[in-house]
């Protein structure tokens, strides 16, 4: 189905664009993704090899080292990125498309990789699965790997995957608004993203309460988003200027620590913990969906 036939066939629903505002935040959940995708599987590891996880110490490296991980880390998204689209390419054509591959930088933001098709139309449940395929096989291929042959090197392939199938799950949260019988294709007007479009009979509308959810979720992503952000920058002038140690994990406090400790003492410059990370981010998108909601009221209201 082409985009004539999508608009005489079904109306559009919605479009979901992919904004300036929508690739920082992509950038930055997936910096953190991958922090937190290392800390998780890393604890795998650890009671595979029944052994304790230790936190993970990141120091103060020269340039000579940090070059070294540079082509290190290239060579790594090479090895994930490749499957990662082809899976997406797969599932694809399975549902009629014909892909074709590339890569590109997001609104100069966000480089990426991708496998498309023009003038293809899937359903719901198509796209769902072409899009978490990649996730999904890649994360089961990896810990089965991981279990036969428990070793460090898979770590950091399948953190990288996890944080490069952000935007994957971020698509697959907004298609899951919307019930099955809604049809995926191009956009209208051609703008980055795609176009969901329903018949006029049935309901082909957003599910039961996907508004709300959707600003909630927003609400905190965007506050997630901007703590994350913060503790990057503080994290990378750290590193850059050797100021101290940012440790990763510890077991004896909680999932999940980012903590950046400031020689010679030890004492701790900047310290996020799980907690009080997730309850941030729940109050952003309670005060979010407040906002929104309100703002839509005085919308129609003024109509």
């Amino acid at each position: 189905m082409n985009r004539a036939d999508a608009a005489t066939a079904r109306r559009p629903l919605a479009t979901f664009r992919l904004t300036r505002a929508v690739a920082l935040q992509w950038l930055v959940v997936s910096a953190a993704g991958f922090f937190g995708a290392v800390y998780a599987f890393a604890r795998v590891l650890a009671r595979l090899r029944g052994i304790a996880l230790e936190p993970i110490v990141i120091a103060p490296s020269s340039p000579p080292t940090i070059l070294v991980w540079l082509a290190v880390s290239v060579g790594l998204l090479v090895v994930v990125v490749v499957p990662h689209e082809l899976l997406h390419g797969l599932f694809l054509a399975r549902y009629g498309g014909s892909p074709r591959y590339g890569v590109g930088v997001s609104h100069f933001v966000l480089p990426y990789a991708y496998a498309e098709t023009d003038g293809s139309s899937y359903t719901r449940n198509q796209l769902l699965v072409a899009l978490l395929a990649p996730f999904t096989v890649i994360t089961a291929v990896g810990l089965a790997a991981m279990v036969v042959y428990p070793s460090p090197l898979l770590v950091v392939p399948l953190a990288a995957n996890a944080a490069g199938s952000i935007g994957d799950l971020w698509m697959a949260a907004v298609l899951c608004q919307y019930p099955a019988d809604v049809r995926v294709g191009d956009p209208p007007g051609g703008v980055q993203g795609f176009g969901i479009y329903g018949t006029d009979v049935g309901a082909s509308d957003r599910l039961p309460g996907a508004r709300l959810l959707s600003r909630f979720v927003t609400g905190s992503v965007g506050t997630l988003a901007a703590v994350v952000t913060y503790a990057l920058v503080a994290v990378l002038l750290s590193l850059a200027f050797g100021s101290g140690d940012v440790v990763l994990g510890d077991p004896d406090r909680g999932w999940l620590l980012v903590r950046h400790d400031r020689r010679p003492d030890g004492s701790a410059l900047l310290e996020i913990g799980d907690r009080a990370m997730l309850g941030t981010a729940a109050l952003g998108g309670l005060a979010w969906t407040v906002v929104a909601t309100l703002w839509r009221r005085l919308e129609r209201g003024g109509e």
